[in-house]
């Protein structure tokens, strides 16, 4: 395995930023630089993991470093790149990398045509401003780049307490859009789910304390579990009254909500198929029930 570039440099000073660096400055690898959009940040962060510069200037990147992450939104990942190539810097000895999910290491290529390694660097794993250094612990890390770069990117991960995971550029928009289900939908459906609570007659707070244990279980389930195996409820039963029910309420009191309701149960129909609890007929009934609820669909203009 390579060994991890040093010193480092960080541009931006968000969670992911905050996250990286100061994981790696508690395991000793020194950070030179936060370049930030924005002094203040900037000098937050890099008194936290005691970066001696401090800047909004890509220019005052130091001749040294041998790392440099790009933990900035994906809309910038490129102009930063083509900012960086200007710069009189020995790429050639150095890795430049991103943390843009949904973007391979091709978006750095102004700085690759400088002779820097690039590399998409993910972890999967959501970041807020409070998120824990240890957040990196036991985690998937997805990289994608040229070799040499993804060996550094495998010392990073194993130094994060991440566990490497090489894919192909194909995979990265795929993967991401995985993580972003996961996560980001799940967040939704859990503020969906309060709404409902909300309509019969519980304020928000007292419909989250009532669901917030039923989806601690389902995620311990989930931890042993396949989904297809940890799947309960009404469809998995090919309970179609139920399910109608559901329906009626829904017209009843959130009419707004039936389209999702109905697209989430249409696919959990298909893992109750898949988990071998429904037959092709209860499938079936189930999903005349469902498609009853919104109606054919409007003829084209």
């Amino acid at each position: 395995m390579a060994v991890l570039p040093s010193p480092i440099a960080c541009i931006g000073a968000g969670a992911m930023a905050t996250a990286l660096t100061r994981r790696l400055q508690s395991r000793g690898h020194r950070v030179a630089a936060v370049l930030s959009r924005r002094q203040a940040p900037a000098e937050a962060l890099a008194a936290a993991v005691e970066a001696p510069v401090a800047s909004t200037a890509l220019a005052d990147l130091p001749a040294d470093v041998r790392l440099v992450l790009c933990c900035v939104p994906d809309q910038a990942v490129y102009p930063v790149a083509e900012t960086l190539s200007q710069l009189p810097h020995p790429w050639p000895a150095c890795t430049v990398l991103h943390t843009a999910g949904a973007l391979t290491s091709g978006v750095l290529a102004p700085v690759a045509e400088q002779g820097a390694g690039t590399l998409s660097f993910h972890p999967v794993q959501t970041f807020t401003a409070a998120t824990p250094p240890s957040a990196f612990e036991g985690i998937r890390i997805t990289l994608e780049g040229d070799p040499e770069a993804v060996a550094v990117g495998q010392a990073l991960a194993t130094k994060l307490g991440g566990i490497p995971l090489t894919i192909n550029p194909k995979a990265r928009t795929q993967l991401h859009l995985a993580a972003s289900m996961a996560s980001n939908f799940f967040v939704t459906l859990q503020a969906l789910a309060a709404d409902v609570g909300a309509a019969a007659g519980l304020d928000r707070s007292e419909a989250q304390a009532l669901l917030r244990p039923l989806v601690a279980h389902t995620w311990a389930n989930l931890r042993d579990h396949t989904p297809e195996d940890a799947l309960t409820g009404p469809i998995r039963r090919g309970d179609a009254e139920t399910v109608a029910r559901h329906l009626e309420a829904l017209q009843a009191d959130l009419p707004g909500l039936l389209p999702a309701y109905v697209v989430l149960a249409t696919e959990t129909v298909r893992v109750a198929v898949r988990s071998g609890s429904l037959s092709h007929a209860e499938a079936q009934a189930l999903l005349n029930v469902l498609q009853r609820a919104i109606g054919p669909a409007d003829p084209l203009p």
